[in-house]
């Protein structure tokens, strides 16, 4: 499977880029057809606490799941976003 991750407005840390690439990898266990998985990390506007954004999308065979999260830090914002995907991997996964 192929990460790619665009920070929008900011500059991402190699340690930030590293903890996604690990969470987002570990999807790949639930479903060996993922072709690729886009994140994108942005910070929204506004002067929310939680204003740290992480946009998942992966790229199926036939359905491309995508998702969004925020957050008061990246690393929570990636991590929400990864669980929830798990979750969705788990409903789709034929029995």
């Amino acid at each position: 499977m192929q990460t790619l991750i665009k920070s929008v407005h900011f500059t991402a840390r190699p340690e930030l880029e590293e903890y996604t690439r690990d969470k987002i990898d570990g999807l790949s266990k639930l479903n060996s057809k993922i072709i690729r998985a886009h994140v994108t990390l942005s910070v929204e506007p506004g002067s929310s606490p939680e204003n740290k954004s992480c946009e998942l999308l992966l790229s199926l065979p036939g359905e491309d799941p995508f998702l969004k999260k925020t957050a008061a830090t990246f690393e929570e914002a990636v991590s929400l976003a990864a669980n929830a995907m798990e979750k969705v991997l788990r409903r789709k996964k034929p029995r």
